[in-house]
């Protein structure tokens, strides 16, 4: 939902997703369009901000007062105070309940604000002051005084958050963001230190896992808080099938969630015909006894089939599930399973609710089902509750459980009939073909992979291209070059993605873009200058080395607003004495391996227009996850209220990495610079606001966006 308010000075844009509510704010005074930062701009600023001053009412309170109505003190009229920033309080319309969002009184210094405690399908009302330093003098010097004080009436809008239980589209994001201090202050005592080895460098690190708490009240307490209705809203998915007049056909990658599992196991002693199709891989080896290599009577090498990792942790959480009937852990073991070998990765995770063989629900999006996807890294679950989008599901799940090959080119290689060993990207792109050009307008459209072409990924590409104020757009894995290509592009188009950024001479300079767009891009990491020239020299000696571009070419653009998952480090010479660490210092969980942060895969083209573009699934818009890979993508079209959803937790999660990365920057290896002023202390001039009103700066680009 979104709601707008506004008076003569100030405005607010708030939008609601289902836990989490933006506030764009914004002067309503009109400034010099060119971004003049002169004398003259700074001071119409502080002017627009330092209308009010503060008086005390009989009992001491802070109550506003225009200029004119205070005494003139020695025959002067009162100075001008600056205006520090924003006060925010909240109520809860339906329990009266207020609260300030302003921490420990300190005024909320940009303009826009994340409030990350509401609850969905609430109504809440939000009232909008401007702060400013509190005199330094007063009449009742015998009261406390606080050190800002809020002036003016408030202006107050209201909005309800979704309510992800009831609506078409039900959106669950997990916490995503255990190495956070709330974190750490919640359930830091259960802190464990570590020497891990990863990369070739041994450190020390810490980890706060929540498996391992032993108080059964504060385990349960700190997966709850990671979940964050994720895995409770997946739970209450399954449960829904009832009774043997229900079933479950489901897809796993990864599959060792013992809740999850044991809610399937569940599902079938209530009767429900619950049929898992799971990734199945591995390898032929040389077979060993007693540390000797196994040779026939010929002296030839003995092979043995040794599965993957995820193949073999997923069949042992298969099997240390117990039944108390032996036709249940029959049914469980021999007609529960579908292994899919012929694919790249069967990466899909989804489940199909049906009710007497018609598809009636779906749940799908990025979360696989292990500890690490609802207690560590970033997730989506998206629930939609349509009938005929469930179908199409059903439809391409039954495809998939004959095992046909993933690609033509395996065609051969099938041990399936004629008829049943249609490829994959054959079978797929006969259910969906291709699109050309955008969606419809209130559309769900599907997109299963492998495909024969990447012309699915070029698709993607162009809808970010398309973009005429936005894109929010999450990367676990890095950007395919497609992508890269549309990020290293104005806003016109007008840098052809055929020529390299770095290598080319005429594109060398800084490439300024149009002042409107801003592309989000969040990443799981930071990229590596080591890997981006072995890639580069890759390309080069594959003859399209002018082609490529990446992180640290589309990293220049103005245009482009990216953080990577990072948590709240010290500076690197005090956290070398580990001792000394302090007791909140943020940590993960240490149940992920491979993705710590970001692992959802979405991207939103407009998020705040009346038809944004949603596109979000399993897919990594990789050309591994397009053309090998089973995936599934769904491309919702013109939904406000889902699009709100998406943009209000991508705003959060990247705001919450976006500051540890600029803090961390500034505390790097051999840096003896002081922590950055905005972590530890209020701006008491007007200078904080300057970036907002700058043209040339993001910030300028993100609050006219979010106005």
């Amino acid at each position: 939902m979104r709601s707008r308010s506004e008076n003569n000075d100030i405005s607010v844009h708030a939008i609601a997703g289902t836990r989490v509510v933006i506030l764009g704010l914004n002067l309503k005074q009109k400034y010099d369009e060119s971004g003049d930062s002169s004398p003259s701009t700074s001071a119409a600023l502080s002017a627009m901000l330092s209308g009010l001053t503060v008086a005390e009412d009989a009992n001491g309170a802070d109550i506003a007062a225009s200029e004119s109505s205070l005494p003139e003190k020695n025959g002067q009229s009162p100075s001008h105070d600056v205006s520090v920033g924003f006060a925010i309080d909240r109520r809860d319309i339906s329990s009266g309940k207020s609260t300030s969002l302003n921490f420990d009184g300190r005024p909320i210094q940009k303009f826009h604000y994340g409030d990350y405690t509401v609850e969905p399908g609430h109504q809440y009302e939000y009232s909008v002051r401007r702060m400013i330093k509190a005199p330094s003098r007063s009449r009742y010097s015998f009261f406390s005084r606080p050190k800002y004080v809020a002036v003016g009436s408030p202006l107050v809008v209201t909005v309800t958050t979704e309510d992800p239980s009831t609506a078409k589209h039900g959106v669950y994001f997990n916490r995503g963001a255990a190495g956070s201090q709330a974190y750490a202050e919640k359930f830091g005592e259960f802190r464990k230190w570590h020497r891990v080895n990863k990369y070739g460098t041994p450190h020390w690190t810490s980890t706060i896992n929540p498996l391992t708490i032993p108080d059964p009240a504060k385990k349960k307490e700190a997966c709850a808080w990671l979940s964050r209705g994720l895995e409770e809203a997946l739970l209450e998915f399954i449960s829904q099938a009832k009774d043997s007049s229900w079933q479950l056909r489901v897809t796993a990658y990864e599959f060792t969630h013992k809740e999850v599992i044991h809610a399937f196991a569940a599902a079938v002693e209530r009767g429900v015909d619950v049929k898992i199709i799971h990734h199945v891989k591995g390898s032929h080896r040389p077979k060993t006894r007693y540390n000797d290599v196994v040779k026939d009577k010929d002296g030839k090498v003995v092979k043995e089939w040794v599965p993957d990792k995820t193949t073999s942790d997923t069949q042992r959480a298969i099997d240390a599930v117990g039944f108390q009937s032996l036709d249940h852990a029959r049914i469980w073991h021999h007609d529960t399973f579908i292994e899919r070998h012929t694919s790249s990765i069967m990466h899909n995770k989804f489940i199909i609710l049906l009710r007497d063989g018609t598809p009636v629900e779906l749940w799908t999006g990025s979360t696989n089902f292990t500890e690490s996807a609802f207690y560590g890294q970033s997730n989506v679950g998206h629930i939609v509750r349509d009938e005929g989008i469930a179908q199409q599901y059903l439809t391409y799940w039954n495809k998939l459980a004959l095992d046909p090959p993933g690609r033509s080119k395996r065609h051969s290689g099938s041990s399936h009939d004629e008829e049943d060993a249609v490829p994959m990207d054959e079978i797929n792109e006969q259910l969906q073909p291709d699109p050309a050009g955008a969606q419809p307008h209130d559309s769900i459209t599907v997109f299963f992979s492998p495909r024969k072409t990447s012309d699915l990924l070029n698709w993607y590409a162009d809808r970010m291209g398309d973009a005429a104020d936005s894109v929010h757009f999450t990367a676990a894995f890095g950007v395919s070059q497609p992508l890269a290509r549309v990020l290293v592009l104005n806003h016109d188009g007008k840098l052809s993605n055929e020529v390299g950024v770095r290598r080319s001479p005429r594109i060398a300079r800084r490439i300024k873009t149009d002042d409107k767009l801003l592309r989000y891009i969040l990443l799981d990491s930071q990229p590596s200058e080591h890997s981006s020239e072995k890639s580069r020299a890759s390309a080069e000696k594959k003859g399209r080395g002018n082609d490529y571009c990446d992180y640290f070419d589309f990293k220049k653009l103005n245009s482009n607003r990216i953080a990577y998952g990072a948590v709240l480090s010290g500076r690197m010479d005090e956290l070398e004495d580990v001792a000394s660490s302090s007791a909140h210092s943020e940590a993960l969980t240490g149940l992920s391996t491979f993705v710590d942060f970001v692992h959802t895969k979405f991207m939103v083209i407009d998020a705040l227009t009346d038809n944004p573009t949603i596109i979000t699934g399993s897919a990594n818009f990789s050309i591994a996850s397009t053309e090998q890979n089973d995936e599934n993508m769904l491309v919702v079209q013109g939904d406000t209220a889902v699009a709100d959803v998406y943009f209000t937790e991508f705003m959060r999660l990247f705001d919450h990495f976006y500051s540890r990365d600029k803090r961390n920057e500034s505390l790097g290896k051999g840096s003896k610079s002081p922590r950055p002023r905005a972590w530890i202390d209020v701006v008491e001039d007007d200078s904080w606001m300057k970036p907002y009103f700058d043209p040339s700066n993001q910030l300028f680009r993100e609050r006219v966006l979010l106005s």
